[in-house]
Order: structure tokens, then sequence, then C-alpha cells
């Protein structure tokens, strides 16, 4: 099916607001870290903290959440600047991103024990990179894809970097005694707790990776979903 001009025009205001939201987000934060003392999570079982200054700033980009906003601010501007993306890599990073920042949604909202900072800069940031990039996200991609993009190769390429974030913050948390979020307080929980929630990440990752798989496959051929070249 054709794809119309106004729908093209649509789809790179959704993929530029998602991108503004991501960067504005990240740079709020940076921000806030740049002139605070970073904080300890609910019932730490270390205590190290950072900053403030540039060492604080620069821990931020260990964050899965910095990580997650930063893909999907570059891909969604990546679309805006050209929807015709023909790149198997590039689908593949824009599934990372996708998934990545609806991970990050629930998983602060649902799941994470977080202190309020009761700072508008902080407290802007997180909402901007915790609640509102994971909704338009995930709107975007329903509504404007790219369609027909999906496949097992690419999710299992997909799985890849959070795989390796999970191995990387360990390590590295086990040399700088200092953890990102309590789900992987190791000192407190041990490796095994650590494992367990791990796991339970993986497998939120691989069925918010099927609905996607699912959306792709139903609504690009029955629902005429904006389709770009593959």
């Amino acid at each position: 099916m054709q794809t119309s001009k106004l729908n093209l025009t649509l789809a790179r205001v959704v993929f530029a607001s998602t991108a503004i939201v991501c960067f504005i987000g990240v740079l709020l934060e940076l921000w806030y870290a740049y002139h605070h003392q970073s904080s300890l999570p609910p019932n730490a079982g270390f205590t190290r903290t950072f900053g403030p200054g540039i060492g604080s700033l620069l821990n931020q980009f260990s964050f899965f959440t910095t990580q997650s906003n930063l893909i999907l601010g570059i891909t969604t501007l990546t679309l805006a600047l050209n929807l015709d993306r023909t790149s198997s890599s590039f689908h593949i990073w824009r599934l990372i991103g996708v998934i990545d920042i609806t991970i990050t949604g629930i998983v602060f909202n649902f799941v994470l024990q977080t202190v309020p900072k009761n700072d508008i800069i902080a407290d802007t940031a997180s909402r901007l990179e915790h609640d509102i990039a994971p909704i338009i996200a995930v709107i975007g991609w329903i509504i404007f894809g790219p369609a027909k993009t999906v496949t097992l190769r690419r999710i299992l390429l997909a799985a890849i970097l959070p795989i390796a974030y999970a191995a990387f913050t360990l390590i590295r948390g086990a040399i700088m005694e200092w953890y990102p979020y309590n789900i992987m307080d190791v000192p407190r929980l041990g490796y095994s707790g650590v494992a367990i929630n791990i796991v339970g990440i993986f497998v939120l990752f691989l069925l918010i990776a099927g609905f996607l798989a699912l959306v792709d496959r139903l609504l690009s051929s029955k629902f005429a979903r904006i389709s770009f070249s593959k």
C-alpha cells in the first residue's frame, strides 16, 4: 500500500519528538549528576557514591536507563532524518532501542525501589526517561514501524546487548564496589539472587520482543501500518 505524504510527515514528527524527549532527559540527568552527590539504592549493600563532578556525570553512562534512552534517541533521530533505512544493522539497533526502553519503563515503575530526589531537574529527567520515552517509543513502533523488520535473527542479535550489559555491570561492580540498581546489588543479594533477577529481565526482553514481532506481522499486513524499505 502506498504510504501518503501526510503519514510520512507524521512519522518524521513522532520520531523527531521521541529523539528530543530522550536527549533532553539524558542531558538533564547528566546536569543533575554533575552538580550533586549520587544516592544509594534503598537498602544498598554497598556504600560507595560518586560526585559531584565529572566522575558522577560519567558514571551515569553505566545505567541501563541512560543507554536505552541514547540508543532510542539516536535511532529515532536517524529515522526522522531519513525514513528509508535498508541496513539490517540499523533495524537491529532500532529493535534494541524499543525493547530496552520498554524494559526501562516497566522495571523502573513496577520493580525497582527508588527514592524520590524532590528536585525539579532530576524529577523531570526521570519522567522523560522512564515514563514518556517508553510510551511514545512503543506507540511510534506500533503506528509507524518501520514495518516488516523483526526477524528471529535480529531479536537474537539484539539480545546480545542486555546480556553484555549485565556481565559488564557485575564485573565493574566487583571492581568498583558499586552497582546501579538494587536488583543487581551483589553485596546484599549475592550472585545467586542477582542471577535470578537477570534471568527475569531476560524473560521480559523475550516477551517484549515477541510482542513486537506479533505487531510487526499482524498490523503490517492487516491494518495498513506504514511500511518503509527493509
